[in-house]
């Protein structure tokens, strides 16, 4: 397909999973399936009030830019949506948002079309099922309203796609650019963040024609053509090479109905093995399912031993324990790149306080209130016993313990 320039102002390609039931279509006033047919013809409908949107379903037979535009002689400026439906790992289904579009200076190309009047054009695929929403874009009027649309094809495409070539120098860092979650099973893994990759990612395409485009780095489209990212991170963990658990890294690309696999490089080298140990101040017992936080990413959970283990950069941080039940304490931690025996600080256990059982990370009558209508026999007894000893705890208190 040849570039055709644009005409269009294109949103972010990134998708925007906004959780549209597909019933929600049904709840508008209007609903519309468009075809060939309906091109340069005037489509009128009414809608009501704000929330009321007029629907036009598309399936083009040929790739092509196309645009619908407003037309409509009502004073109340005018919006569109653009949706398209999908589908995630786990069958569920979403409307995805592509593209919005409103006062946009592309209303001077087309007769009769007003400054305050949507404008949205986008590159479609053969095939699949496009939705338009279209009406009001004023909250605040009420009552009935005419929607006057417009919908053309600029250009088909002529030329097919052949190839779609990523490339990017970046790499991500072990266990650093991410945070923990849990899996189906129930397991932990590491969700590595992609956007260092893409924002510093190029991509060419490459034409039966024999004509390329090649993208900037960070660009969320090539030459007008939206790009889109996608991963599979909660059944495929992504790993370093080197480990015995890797088997892929891989993030999907897709343009045009054209999609890539490109293998992310998860970096290994710089990191440093560091292992503790959480446990209760007051009883000495081992904490389980306790989150180490360093910079707002988490980067371990404790066993049901209390201890702990991760990967990390040389340098001194502010880590934060925090978990059910738990008031968050801060601790400073130094990953030590000349005597590599000092991180592992399992001999010296950091220990908190628990007993915050309505986690507003103080413990006082709401603690008790909750000890008293939910415990019974002897955990009732040792949880009067810890709220004894430390009413009124909060996390700046933690510097008047010996811990």
């Amino acid at each position: 397909m040849k570039l055709k320039k644009a005409i269009a102002i294109l949103l972010s390609a990134a998708l925007i999973v906004v959780g549209l039931a597909f019933g929600m279509i049904n709840a508008y006033a209007t609903t519309y399936t468009l075809d060939d047919s309906d091109f340069g013809n005037e489509i009128v409908a009414s809608t009501n009030g704000y929330d009321d949107k007029v629907v036009y379903i598309f399936t083009p037979t040929t790739s092509g830019w196309y645009t619908l535009y407003g037309l409509s002689s009502n004073p109340f400026a005018s919006e569109a949506f653009l949706f398209r439906k999908t589908e995630d790992s786990e069958g569920k289904k979403y409307m995805t948002q592509l593209a919005y579009s409103n006062d946009n200076p592309n209303y001077q190309n087309y007769p009769g079309a007003s400054s305050r009047q949507f404008c949205l054009t986008y590159h479609l695929v053969a095939g699949e099922h496009y939705y338009y929403y279209a009406g009001w874009n004023n909250e605040e009027r009420s009552g009935s309203y005419t929607i006057k649309v417009k919908f053309i094809c600029e250009t088909y495409d002529t030329a097919e796609l052949v190839s779609v070539t990523p490339s990017c120098d970046a790499e991500l860092t072990w266990y650093t650019d991410g945070s923990w979650e849990t899996d189906k099973a129930g397991e932990a893994y590491y969700l590595y963040n992609i956007s260092r990759i893409i924002q510093n990612m190029s991509l060419t395409l490459t034409f039966d024609d024999g004509t390329t485009i090649t993208s900037q780095a960070g660009d969320t489209d090539v030459g007008g053509y939206p790009i889109t990212y996608t991963h599979d991170q909660q059944n495929v963990h992504w790993y370093n090479a080197e480990n015995e658990s890797y088997t892929s890294n891989t993030l999907n690309i897709t343009v045009l109905g054209k999609s890539v696999s490109y293998e992310v490089v998860i970096n290994q080298s710089a990191l440093l093995s560091i292992k503790g140990k959480i446990t209760d101040d007051y009883s000495g017992d081992a904490v389980s399912g306790a989150k180490l936080v360093i910079s707002n990413n988490t980067v371990a959970t404790t066993k049901s031993d209390g201890t702990f283990s991760f990967n990390y950069s040389p340098g001194n941080y502010t880590v934060t324990v925090e978990g059910d039940g738990i008031v968050s304490r801060d601790f400073t931690l130094k990953v030590d790149a000349v005597k590599v025996d000092r991180n592992d600080h399992t001999g010296t256990p950091v220990a908190v306080v628990s007993g915050d059982y309505v986690g507003d990370d103080i413990i006082n009558g709401r603690d008790f209130a909750y000890i008293k209508n939910n415990l019974t026999g002897s955990e009732l007894t040792a949880a009067k016993s810890k709220f004894s000893k430390y009413t009124g705890f909060e996390k700046s208190d933690y510097a008047a313990l010996s811990l």
